[in-house]
């Protein structure tokens, strides 16, 4: 990307984004989402508070809102939050 091309990104709001050297799957990308945003969790928590702590780990707004599509109940653990997403394994 040459450097006019990389002000209009900027100038856009994107930002530069270096391709990951390994292609991650779908499943992969969220387990590592879930991983990031809600590292320092204390559980069991409800969806409730998930979403909060999400958002205190500055999560991305798809993982936050994909949080709080979660049933009600409260959750042991990344793995059941990962389960009830759908999503085999964390």
């Amino acid at each position: 990307m040459n450097d006019d091309m990389t002000r209009e990104r900027l100038g856009l709001g994107l930002r530069e984004v270096e391709p990951s050297p390994v292609p991650l799957t779908p499943a992969v990308s969220l387990a590592h989402s879930l991983q990031q945003a809600l590292r320092g969790a204390v559980y069991p928590l409800t969806a409730e508070q998930l979403v909060w702590v999400a958002r205190e780990n500055e999560a991305p707004s798809h993982v936050v809102s994909l949080l709080g599509t979660l049933p009600r109940g409260r959750f042991p653990s990344v793995d059941t939050v990962a389960l009830a997403l759908g999503n085999a394994s964390v």
